[in-house]
């Protein structure tokens, strides 16, 4: 079975980027470019990792992920911060959120596939995310 992304930004470039790249890589890519999308995207494909913006108007990337820790079907799923915040106490925020990794903007493409890759390969019963 095809391993699947969830990637959430409001940059439809950055959106299309991430989708090739991951796609070469075998993986099925679901888009979003709004937290609501990422919400009913989730619930809807239960994605195998999300990677999550946090600055994004509307609903941020802590709304997002503080709403997908609160379901019981979607707490599970890993959440990676694709992010252009770089503090330490964002890190933290996020960490103490449940997300299992921070990337910050710009990255290194290789980098980002990387970090998927592991992530994904690591099975979910295994992982030992917050309740």
């Amino acid at each position: 079975m095809m391993a699947s992304a969830l990637v959430v930004d409001d940059d439809r470039l950055l959106l299309r980027l991430i989708e090739l790249n991951l796609g070469k890589a075998g993986m099925k890519v679901l888009l979003a470019d709004s937290g609501r999308e990422a919400l009913r995207l989730a619930m809807a494909e239960m994605p195998d990792i999300i990677l999550l913006d946090l600055m994004m108007p509307m609903m941020d990337g802590y709304e997002v992920m503080r709403r997908l820790k609160a379901e019981q079907e979607t707490r599970n799923i890993p959440v990676v911060m694709l992010t252009a915040k770089s503090s330490i106490n964002d890190r933290r925020k996020c960490e103490e959120m449940g997300a299992v990794g921070y990337i910050t903007k710009p990255f290194n493409l290789e980098e980002l596939r990387g970090t998927v890759n592991r992530i994904v390969q690591t099975a979910p019963d295994t992982l030992s995310l917050p309740e």
